[in-house]
């Protein structure tokens, strides 16, 4: 890419937003950032004006923002806010003769793919799905696009259902967990960010929808007994039994239907951690020689430092 010509990240005050915009400056690119939150192009993605705007004169688009608090609920305004956001950024960047497009789309998506059990994919996932057919059927022409589907993100500043239990070990509020065996996938955000740049650049890019993990298999009992580790603190000899956490959540999820602000989405988070979701993805190392810089537990001193 032309480090001379300005690059779009849409959710660009975002978790993920604000380090890819990190990396592209480190980069020596000049970014121009898209955000509801964002002082240089504030906006929103269902306001196709806004875009028409923030892509004049872009090389190439980033394309983060879409309802990321919404990825544990169901919520009616998710599909259309990644469908139609989907369409219009496509939109914007054809009009303006953008070369290529990287859109960060979700591992949930992938349960929805032909011949793959839906499980318990949501409105999120269903949205990201949706938004993922616009991209590749976008391909082509003046415009190369790419899908990247990373499975939950971990890195300083997450705000994911992980860094709550982080936070929570941490000022010694949460009781221990059950037996929880399930593997799962994860991905560092500096992992994420390396990838979408070589996508950006790549040839063998264009056209392509790849899971991205850091090739890891965690449980949730291996992050919990590594928190504590990283905490300088024994863990607990003991479990809670897995009743007595599912009534738990199920209380939480009874103050989110009453209105409770603050409380978690509880049901959906004892689903999560009571489901194998391993998501294989290798087809993305190879076709872009690359490979993941850690894991989780290597991340967690300075993810403890900087969750507050």
């Amino acid at each position: 890419m032309n480090s001379q010509q300005p690059i779009l990240v849409t959710g660009a005050s975002g978790f993920i937003g604000s380090h890819l915009c990190r990396h592209l400056q480190a980069d020596g690119h000049i970014v121009r950032g898209f955000s509801r939150n964002e002082a240089g192009f504030r906006g929103n993605i269902l306001d196709r004006k806004a875009l028409n705007d923030a892509c004049k004169g872009v090389q190439a688009v980033f394309h983060l923002a879409g309802n990321a608090a919404t990825a544990d609920q169901k919520r009616g305004d998710s599909p259309r806010t990644h469908v139609q956001g989907a369409r219009n950024v496509l939109a914007a960047a054809q009009d303006a003769g953008v070369g290529r497009l990287v859109f960060l789309s979700s591992a949930l998506a992938a349960e929805l793919d032909e011949g793959q059990v839906p499980g318990q994919a949501g409105d999120y996932a269903r949205g990201k799905w949706e938004a993922e057919r616009l991209v590749l059927a976008a391909n082509g022409g003046g415009l190369l696009t790419t899908v990247l589907r990373p499975a939950p993100v971990y890195g300083r500043g997450m705000k994911s259902g992980l860094a709550t239990m982080i936070r929570l070990i941490r000022a010694r509020a949460l009781p221990p967990l059950p037996k929880l065996e399930h593997g799962l996938s994860l991905v560092g955000v500096e992992d994420v960010c390396r990838a979408a740049l070589l996508a950006a650049q790549s040839p063998a890019a264009a056209g392509q929808c790849w899971l991205l993990t850091d090739l890891q298999r965690y449980t949730a009992n291996e992050i919990e007994a590594a928190v504590y580790r990283a905490l300088g603190r024994a863990a607990p000899r003991w479990r809670t039994p897995a009743v007595v956490f599912f009534a738990a959540a199920a209380a939480l999820q009874l103050g989110r239907l009453a209105g409770s602000k603050s409380a978690e989405s509880g049901l959906q988070t004892w689903r999560n951690l009571t489901r194998e979701r391993i998501w294989p993805a290798g087809e993305i190392f190879k076709a872009l020689d690359f490979q993941p810089a850690g894991t989780l537990y290597g991340k967690l001193p300075e993810i403890i430092r900087d969750l507050k």
